[in-house]
């Protein structure tokens, strides 16, 4: 079947964006048929469009208890959002091409690319095949480990169905649950929370870091990229899990293992994972404060967490330490880091500030803040929505019509990536401007 001519003339970053609406077009259609609700009626197309961008885009902000309110039907569709939007629409093309024979053309070739942020298009069609075996293989390892306590909890349907789900969520960076209140339950069960934890952080590390890991015997080696991925996730992983703890010290019950386990949890679900234990209005402001940041920052390129990601802010960290040790190169085990490298991650950073600060401004002025809470209850929830987290100190199931679209562009925005919205929103050719030169002037800055 061909293609329409509209699709054809799109370029990869429109077409990145065609995908991923269409997948939630559908979903909507599908969550607000009565024959999704628990009491067989419909739901209000704008919540059902808002629980598509959200399970689409992986993040978890609920405008309705996924739970309570959608039965098995409407919680299988939000599961095949969450896969599809985790693994990326391109890989189920991959895999339909593969079936039909087909040969991938050369556009197709750089929109697996662009998808997934790979270096180069060649090789990129036996990349997204592994990439779906590996996230299948971890997935259902995943449930076959949760299913180990979830089945003697809730017996042999529902404990496997709540395996799986769970499973697939969390190793999709999604953040939805079946259990009505996220793990709450699983506070003190130091098991579930090392299982769900190691899905989260498998999900964060990014496809090129997995392909690396799995190559690294024969190869020898690891990429650069992958070195800082994996050196900033170990770095974000442990130090979050310190100043949770020292920020947590009431709290510890003598418990030493459940108490690891409940502070590794903390510093690893902020990293896009979406689930808690914690009421997060009754934490300090030093908690909330460090949740805020490891949000923002995110997981890795090329997987299913948002953020900025973690290989943009280890070379922001390079770069200012270099500018205060008065050097001009930013040097990363013996290798100097390209001035388009250090110009893209302050880009990326001031746009992702510009947009948050932007977007709360807006819900500041649309939404109704509880008496007892600031500024921080609009932040946290823009962040957690721009950052594809799904944390949230209840501002989203009361959101006005403006909010709730606020809201679902912020997850679309942070699951496709701002700088594909750009180059889709930068279709007309520009004139090359190095071929165009330019008498300079110093502006005196700082």
């Amino acid at each position: 079947m061909r293609a329409p001519q509209f699709i054809k003339r799109m370029n990869p970053p429109e077409m990145i964006i065609f995908g991923f609406l269409s997948v939630i077009l559908i979903g909507s259609i599908f969550l607000a048929l009565p024959i999704s609700d628990q009491n067989g009626q419909a739901t209000s197309y704008l919540d059902s469009l808002f629980m598509a961008v959200s399970a689409t885009c992986v993040t978890g902000l609920a405008v309705v208890n996924t739970a309570d309110h959608w039965n098995n039907l409407g919680q299988v569709m939000i599961l095949i959002m969450v896969e599809v939007g985790g693994l990326g629409f391109m890989s189920f093309l991959v895999l339909l091409l593969n079936m039909t024979g087909q040969h991938p053309s050369f556009k197709s070739k750089m929109l697996i690319r662009d998808a997934y942020n790979f270096t180069s298009f060649n090789g990129g069609v036996d990349l997204v095949k592994a990439i779906v075996k590996l996230s299948l293989s971890i997935q259902l390892i995943g449930a076959i480990l949760l299913s180990l306590d979830f089945i003697p909890k809730f017996g042999w349907g529902k404990g496997i169905w709540f395996s799986v789900f769970h499973a697939v969520s969390a190793h999709s960076n999604a953040g939805f649950d079946l259990f009505k209140t996220s793990l709450f339950q699983f506070r003190d069960n130091p098991y579930v929370l090392f299982v769900m934890s190691i899905l989260i952080l498998s999900g964060s590390f990014g496809f090129i870091v997995w392909f690396d890991l799995l190559n690294w015997r024969r190869i020898g080696k690891v990429t650069l990229h992958s070195r800082m991925a994996l050196t900033m996730t170990a770095i974000l992983v442990i130090a979050g899990t310190i100043l949770y703890s020292l920020l947590n010290i009431e709290k510890f019950d003598g418990h030493p293992l459940t108490y690891l386990a409940q502070n590794l949890f903390l510093s690893i679900t902020p990293r896009s994972g979406g689930f808690t234990f914690v009421n997060y209005n009754a934490t300090n402001y030093a908690s909330l404060v460090l949740t805020m940041v490891l949000m923002f920052i995110g997981g890795t390129s090329g997987s299913t967490a948002g953020g900025v990601k973690t290989t943009t802010f280890g070379v922001l960290v390079l770069n200012i330490l270099a500018i205060f040790s008065n050097r001009y190169k930013t040097i990363y085990h013996e290798r100097q880091m390209p001035a388009r490298t250090i110009s893209r991650v302050y880009e990326i950073i001031f746009i992702y500030l510009a947009i948050i600060f932007s977007s709360s401004f807006i819900l500041l002025i649309t939404e109704e803040l509880p008496n007892n809470n600031g500024i921080e209850y609009v932040f946290f929830e823009v962040i957690s929505a721009l950052a594809t987290v799904g944390l949230s100190l209840g501002l989203t199931p009361d959101l006005s019509h403006i909010g709730k679209l606020v809201i679902m562009l912020l997850m679309f925005i942070g699951r496709i990536g701002i700088m594909t919205v750009i180059y889709a929103a930068s279709r007309t050719a520009k004139l090359d401007e190095n071929l165009i030169q330019y008498p300079e002037e110093e502006i005196v800055v700082g």
